[in-house]
């Protein structure tokens, strides 16, 4: 499964970039992240809740950022595995300013499987696609509630 895209922030890329390798905010806009553990550097674990279509399930997850380039790029890793399936991926990150918005340049690849690769790949893109805008909408309102507790 492949997914790509973009999304603009109404932000400086600093700070985009400063909650966006903020641990407890990316635990919390992860759609069913009980929250992000450090393990090592630039590494993570997480228990996930998902449900795609008539599956759901528990997952035990790892992510881990690699060639972090502050304040422009990183990509990550991502690894889950529970009794519904599993799910390996790797994405990539792009932070730019243009036209004093900060946009998000995305694209990851993931490979599932097991009971949740069963629902059928029209599916599972549609629901990344939805759990992808969750997290993005969450980020932006994570930043606009950090603006405001500064000022």
């Amino acid at each position: 499964m492949h997914i790509e895209g973009s999304y603009e922030f109404e932000f400086e890329r600093e700070l985009v970039w400063d909650v966006l390798m903020d641990i407890d905010v990316l635990g919390s806009i992860i759609p069913g992240s009980k929250g992000l553990q450090e393990i090592g550097e630039n590494k993570y674990e997480s228990k996930l809740a998902v449900k795609v279509g008539p599956v759901n399930g528990k997952f035990e997850s790892s992510f881990e950022l690699a060639d972090v380039k502050a304040p422009e790029s990183y990509r990550l890793i991502v690894e889950g595995k529970g009794p519904a399936g599993h799910v390996t991926g790797e994405g990539a990150i792009r932070l730019t300013q243009e036209n004093g918005l900060t946009v998000m340049h995305y694209a990851g690849d993931a490979r599932i499987g097991g009971k949740i690769a069963a629902v059928g790949q029209r599916l599972l893109d549609v629901a990344a696609k939805q759990i992808t805008k969750q997290a993005l909408k969450k980020l932006s309102r994570q930043i606009e509630t950090r603006l405001e507790t500064a000022g």
